[in-house]
């Protein structure tokens, strides 16, 4: 089986808890990416942001991204992983928090790495472990997903209640 520093994404995009949205929006859109984990001035992680909490919070307030810092948005429950763990046990994760990322962590909780559902269903696609991660056990890209939707579907009938 795969470890999570084959198939992470090295040298990933990271924003700062006092940057801007406006600057993290520019990092997500140069990047083409919906996530950023959010780390200390010593790279460790903090917390994490998205694109979806970005869109919410602008939209919650009449203050522009330019005048809104990434602490007052971001999540600080935070869901890591290390180099050296399984590609089984960032599956677990994902599918037990309902997350589709996770930063890769050293262990002084500093940023070295991002895994994604997506990307690990990219990496392992035709190779030997695709069978044992879409098929077999709890720890599998489907089961994963499936918890994915779940957590979709909870978040979107919040957001009905809130409007009623």
């Amino acid at each position: 089986m795969k470890t999570v520093n084959e198939i992470m994404k090295s040298q990933p995009q990271s924003v700062t808890k006092n940057e801007t949205l406006k600057s993290a929006l520019n990092q997500m859109d140069k990047s083409n990416i919906g996530f950023l984990p959010v780390v200390d001035d010593n790279q460790k992680v903090i917390g994490t942001i998205t694109d979806r909490d970005i869109a919410l919070a602008i939209g919650k307030t009449s203050k522009s991204a330019q005048q809104i810092k990434v602490h007052e948005v971001m999540n600080s429950r935070v869901h890591c992983i290390k180099p050296e763990d399984d590609a089984a046990s960032a599956l677990k994760i994902m599918r037990t928090k309902q997350v589709g990322r996770l930063p890769v962590v050293d262990s002084e909780n500093k940023l070295k790495g991002m895994v994604s559902l997506t990307g690990m269903a990219r990496k392992i696609k035709n190779s030997k472990e695709q069978a044992e991660l879409e098929h077999q056990g709890k720890e599998n890209i489907v089961n994963t997903l499936h918890s994915l939707a779940e957590r979709t579907q909870k978040l979107e009938n919040v957001d009905e209640e809130a409007e009623e």
